[in-house]
């Protein structure tokens, strides 16, 4: 199957990586190096200590339009705008899987008629190391939900690869909610104090800090099993322990995070119930200072 992959960062690139084992990958970047290089030398994946390289093609995003039946969007949030400034490069693709973090923007999707969306979670561990290298440094699993349309094209994606699992689920609203909930206790926190995710669980202080933030978290998203979402954190922690959040990484190479869909959403939703989320603002507004102070260095 012709599968299409916007989005040249970590995320697209270790599906690109997978993907393009057994399907005809397209990538669409944002800058025409970067597609120029993958054309040229494909994506690298770096995993325990060895490299492979699979071919893909690559265009720039610009001035393309899409003729795969199904496309990954991998942008991160904030860039869905200008996605969508060029709408109609997507009019002939039937299916649409969404791997952003945060949920506000399912919500608010230009669809078109016949098209199917689906909602993807990616659980690994990955960064990008340059414009066709991805090191992928945790196995977890790409999990996929139906949230308007049938399954369609999609149901050509299986994997028996015990290094990128394929689940899917029914609940796309669980799903999301499940992710943005890991997200919003573990990413802001690692950021701000600068650690692995292990460290959260190792360090007393820390792992009282994540305890009084998922309080908070719980609270403003009405959660139904709290005891579940709490060892849900914990068991993630534990099994990227090495890893280093999103968060981390982007606040470390001077990037713009990701904290407006994480902890934004779950303010907007706290407000919306009343719930007074003082310590989920102070790391709202930490991260945003963060932010500014990297833009301005």
């Amino acid at each position: 199957m012709k599968i299409g992959i916007v989005g040249g960062g970590a995320v697209g690139l270790l599906l690109a990586a997978y993907l393009g084992r057994h399907h005809e990958v397209t990538m669409y970047t944002r800058r025409l190096a970067q597609a120029k290089q993958l054309a040229e030398q494909g994506v690298a994946l770096e995993k325990d200590g060895e490299t492979t390289t699979v071919a893909v093609r690559a265009r720039p995003f610009a001035d393309a339009e899409l003729d795969e039946p199904l496309v990954f969007v991998a942008v991160k949030q904030y860039d869905l705008d200008a996605i969508w400034a060029r709408a109609d490069a997507f009019r002939r693709v039937r299916t649409l899987v969404f791997v952003q973090n945060g949920m506000g923007h399912l919500d608010s999707l230009p669809l078109l008629v016949g098209q199917t969306i689906l909602a993807g979670v990616v659980e690994h561990g990955a960064w990008k190391r340059d414009d066709r290298t991805v090191v992928h440094t945790g196995v977890g699993k790409l999990t996929l939900a139906v949230r308007f349309g049938s399954i369609g094209d999609a149901r050509e994606l299986q994997s028996d690869d015990p290094h990128f699992p394929i689940e899917w689920v029914d609940d796309w609203k669980r799903m999301l909610v499940d992710k943005l909930v890991v997200n919003a206790v573990i990413n802001p926190l690692t950021a701000l104090l600068q650690v692995n995710n292990g460290a959260l669980l190792e360090v007393a202080p820390y792992r009282e800090m994540m305890a009084q933030l998922f309080d908070e978290v719980r609270q403003a998203l009405a959660l139904a099993d709290e005891q579940r979402a709490w060892e849900r954190i914990v068991h993630i922690c534990r099994k990227t322990a090495d890893n280093y959040s999103s968060m981390y990484m982007d606040l470390a190479h001077g990037r713009r995070t990701e904290i407006d869909a994480i902890l934004g959403y779950v303010l907007q939703q706290g407000e919306a119930r009343g719930v007074a989320l003082p310590l989920i603002r102070f790391l709202f507004c930490a991260i945003k200072g963060k932010e500014g102070r990297e833009e301005d260095g």
